[in-house]
Formats: C-alpha cells, structure tokens, sequence
C-alpha cells in the first residue's frame, strides 16, 4: 500500500426510522493511514475516536469509500449514526436490539431497494474483548454465480453502528472469510478523544 493516508468523509446514512439517523452529537470522519505490517482505518469526531488494524502488506484502496482489498479479498468499513433512544432492559439487551434493529435495516435495504431477494440468513452473538457484536450472513441469489454469501460483523462505536462486511465468493474458504472479519473487530480500540490523521501518520511512519 503506498505510503500517504486516504481520507474519506464518513457515509452518514439517513433513513426514516426513529432508532438509525445522524447524530446530531458528532459525525465523524475516517483515513486509512498505512504502518508497517498493515494499516490502521480511523474514525474520528470532535471528541470521540475509534480504530481498528488491519494486518496484511498487501492493502489496497479502493475508489469506493470504505472498501480496500486485502489480501484479494474485499472488506467494507461501513459507520452509521444511530439516534439514541430510551429503553427498558439491561445495557446488553439494548445494544442486541440497537444491533438488530440496524441489521434489519440492511436486509429492508436489500430487499426493497436493490431488489435482492436473499435467503438462509444466520445470526450469532459473539462478545470479543468484553464487547458485543453481531455475526450475520445471508445466501446471495441462485443466480448469482460468483458471490455466493455477504457476511457482515457489527458493533456499537458511541452514537455509530460499525459494521465490517466481506463477501464469500466462489473457491473461498468461508471460515478463512469470516475469520478476517473476526480479526479486525479483535483490534477495536474506542477512545474519549479526537485523533489528527496527521499526527498518527507520523507516529506510525517515523523517519
């Protein structure tokens, strides 16, 4: 991967339900700044960061924001604000449904919008480094020959909805395709302040 940091707005997407809109408390922007050994993709507001790392030397952008191939295998970085909202129940129970909530967002999305009719979807809870996420995968249609599954990971990052996403294509390994998924979200850091590209760049990229 070359050796500059790729900035790009974060995609905010606006839909009509009460729980998934902007947050009017912070948006965020995002940079996929290059280290050794790999990469590091950023999100950062006015007083909230994340980050996650992705290990590979062989990372390449894409035009798209938020898709980069890694090691000839596609992962999207996809944030969404969410609008917080009171509920009953524990803090865990309301993050499944948060999570949930976002990925039937997804599917209606899918189904309705871009006329996709999928099929067999699977959903896990898996909790890495004490925090929840949700596993989920559908079966492409029949007639797609070359994407066969999507396989999504999401999470709770403040007010944002992070959602990792791989397609499982034909001659892959499905465990090795999930597995990538999984070793991202292992390296989720969240911090109580902004973070300069700039600064990190440097701090990862001495002279």
């Amino acid at each position: 991967m070359n050796h500059r940091i790729v900035v790009v707005t974060i995609q905010l997407l606006l839909i009509s339900t009460s729980l998934f809109a902007q947050s009017a408390a912070e948006s965020f922007e995002s940079a996929l700044i290059p280290k050794k050994g790999g990469a590091v993709v950023v999100y950062s507001g006015d007083s909230h960061s994340f980050t996650v790392d992705i290990i590979s030397d062989d990372i390449k952008p894409l035009d798209h924001p938020g898709m980069v191939i890694v090691d000839n295998k596609t992962l999207q970085f996809v944030c969404i604000g969410y609008k917080v909202v009171k509920e009953n129940g524990t803090a865990e129970e309301i993050q499944k449904t948060q999570l949930l909530t976002y990925m039937q967002y997804e599917l209606d999305y899918v189904k309705n919008d871009v006329n996709m009719d999928y099929t067999d979807l699977h959903k896990y809870w898996v909790v890495i480094n004490d925090k929840i996420f949700l596993l989920w995968y559908y079966n492409m249609p029949a007639d797609n020959k070359s994407v066969l599954k999507q396989i999504n990971l999401s999470t709770l990052c403040f007010t944002h909805v992070l959602n990792l996403n791989t397609p499982f294509v034909n001659g892959d390994n499905f465990d090795d395709d999930k597995g990538l998924l999984l070793k991202v979200a292992q390296t989720l850091k969240q911090n109580n302040f902004k973070i300069s590209f700039d600064d990190l760049y440097k701090k990862l990229n001495p002279k």
